[in-house]
């Protein structure tokens, strides 16, 4: 069977690219109660559209709410899931059993989807689950291949794992680190990352002798917590092989071009594993790889999946914003009879080459001499929520996304 793709949508806009660029389904949280409190989220009106535009095109949207609640959060969660009792989105996200049981009570026809947060990695542990309401578990990231493989043959349910993106430094995402530092509780959506920070001083355990945190430095700063994003392309036909059912992004508070760009690549892959064409895999692979690592990234990773988080690649000691290889400028609203209607997310000056890139590994380069409205009329430069035509024939259409190309291409 095909493992679903899903995809991240922490804003409306990020739902639609993830359903423009293939998705099967998308994750998202409301405003209260997920663990994505830095995305822009959605409010009940919004949910209500995201699960017409996504069942009308035959996808599925699945909401978490999955923080650690305290008992002063629990009335508000029995408002939401009364809520969601009436929208029906395809499935609630929980990692809490308290919640859990809120959820058969309020909710009890929306199928449960157990979080990564509860920290899965055995099939007893999952049955346990499973026994208790759960449909489908979404597994720790700490699971090697082999281990994946063995919770999938021997657990009752559906399993589901990462595939591509950030990585904690903590068990599961089990950090108070943020809290500590920051006064910001991860447990309830606020996590300050504070992993990623820049730090002056080298952490040193003088009761092991040897042993210590690898540190590099520069003008920048230090960082010795800084995890590489997972990335599993290079180990994918084998990671769909162990029989999950469903392979997940992670990045709800990342651009729209992140998004685009991991959907259209894993789904490209995902669709050469199904058809059995490894061959095609194996020749495209560098260049997927590549396409995945246009968007702002902290360098990539196989991690737990290969054990390649004992090797010193896993850590970026450049910190987590080295690696931005491409700007996301925005987004195609529409076609018209002079060409592609250009709406800005971010700021534009004339005489740089963009890139169109488009569903099914589409990329167009144009290179902007001139900035002009839709009415043919010149700008100096062009900001954020600005809409300009560019003018042509293109393959791209609504939809697609606009990104700067390298400097030296």
């Amino acid at each position: 069977m095909k493992p679903e793709l899903l995809a991240p949508a922490g804003t409306p806009e990020k739902l639609e690219v993830a359903l423009h660029f293939g998705a099967d389904a998308v994750y998202l949280g409301l405003k209260h109660f997920s663990l994505r409190s830095a995305a822009g989220n959605f409010t009940l009106d919004e949910l209500e559209w995201a699960l017409r535009l996504a069942h009308a095109r035959g996808r599925r949207v699945y909401v978490a709410v999955n923080i650690q609640p305290f008992d002063s959060d629990l009335p508000g969660v029995e408002r939401v899931l009364s809520d969601l009792a009436d929208l029906g989105p395809d499935a609630i996200i929980v990692a809490d059993p308290g919640v859990l049981e809120l959820c058969r009570r309020r909710a009890p026809a929306i199928p449960l989807h157990l979080s990564t947060q509860a920290s899965v990695t055995n099939a007893a542990a999952a049955r346990f689950w499973i026994e208790q309401g759960v449909r489908r578990i979404i597994v720790a990231r700490e699971l090697s291949l082999e281990q994946l493989a063995a919770l999938v043959a021997s657990a009752p349910g559906e399993i589901e794992a990462f595939v591509h993106g950030a990585v904690c430094i903590a068990y599961s995402g089990r950090c108070l680190i943020s809290l500590y530092w920051a006064d910001r509780d991860p447990r309830r959506g606020a996590c300050a990352q504070g992993c990623r920070w820049r730090y002056r001083v080298a952490l040193e355990d003088e009761r092991r002798p040897g042993l210590w945190s690898p540190l590099e430095q520069d003008e920048r700063g230090s960082y010795f917590f800084d995890a590489l994003d997972l990335c599993a392309l290079p180990v994918l036909e084998r990671l769909v092989a162990t029989g999950v059912r469903a392979l997940k992004i992670e990045g709800r508070t990342r651009s729209p071009l992140y998004v685009g760009t991991a959907v259209d690549v894993y789904r490209r892959a995902i669709d050469l594993v199904a058809a059995g064409d490894l061959a095609t895999l194996a020749r495209e692979r560098p260049a997927l790889q590549a396409e995945l690592l246009r968007p702002v990234n902290r360098g990539v990773s196989t991690h737990f999946l290969t054990g390649d988080q004992d090797a010193p690649e896993s850590y970026n000691p450049r910190g987590s914003y080295a690696d931005g290889r491409a700007r996301y400028v925005g987004r195609i609203t529409e076609r018209t009879a002079e060409g592609l209607l250009l709406e800005l997310r971010n700021p534009l000056q004339p005489g740089e080459t963009l890139e169109l890139r488009d569903r099914g590994l589409c990329c167009e380069p144009l290179r902007l001499e001139r900035l002009e409205r839709e009415d043919g009329t010149s700008l100096e430069a062009g900001h954020a929520g600005e809409t300009l035509l560019l003018r042509g024939s293109f393959r791209a259409g609504p939809g697609a996304l606009v990104r700067l190309a390298p400097r030296d291409s």
